[in-house]
């Protein structure tokens, strides 16, 4: 008896596997909008433009970015167009390497998130996807207070392009 009351079980567990579909969370605040998992797309988007960031390749950078886009750098300056982007990284990797440091980082992790349709065409956070992505840069000047640095980005891609990115840096001192 206990045998087939186990197999019954079994038997009935097997054919009782839920799939969730079109799981959210969260608010934004101001908006009907929660948020769900991106998609990989995002995500490879960003790869290639990290990879192209890492190389300095500021020609390929540029197609990355939207023609009229909000790009917040953590120091507070804000480019509107693909060229200031470039010229505000070709200004820190200056910095960075006039600190006697390497302008280098790992990338730790990405991974993309969007929002639910709000009903409203009175913002774009609910178009694309938006990658979150945490990178370190181990300071390389011996003579330097800073043991490394750790940063968070937010890109907001829409089409394969980032209509917006916002970065912030966290120092961590020796």
């Amino acid at each position: 008896m206990k045998k087939i009351l186990l197999t019954l079980i079994m038997f009935a567990s097997c054919g009782q596997q839920q799939v969730v579909k079109n799981s959210v969370n969260g608010f934004i605040s101001g908006t009907e909008s929660k948020a769900k998992i991106g998609s990989q797309d995002a995500v490879e988007i960003f790869k290639k433009l990290d990879n192209a960031w890492a190389k300095l390749d500021y020609e390929l950078i540029k197609t990355f970015i939207a023609n009229e886009a909000t790009l917040s750098f953590h120091d507070g300056y804000v480019a509107k167009t693909p060229q200031e982007f470039v010229d505000k990284i070709k200004s820190e990797v200056a910095r960075v390497e006039s600190e006697g440091s390497s302008y280098e980082w790992i990338t730790n992790f990405a991974f993309a998130v969007a929002a639910t349709d709000d009903g409203s065409d009175e913002n774009n956070l609910d178009t694309g996807d938006w990658v979150h992505a945490q990178f370190t840069s181990k300071n390389t000047n011996p003579d330097s207070k800073i043991d490394s640095e750790i940063f968070y980005e937010y890109y907001h891609i829409v089409e394969g392009k980032v209509v917006s990115w916002n970065s912030f840096r966290k120092i961590i001192n020796k």
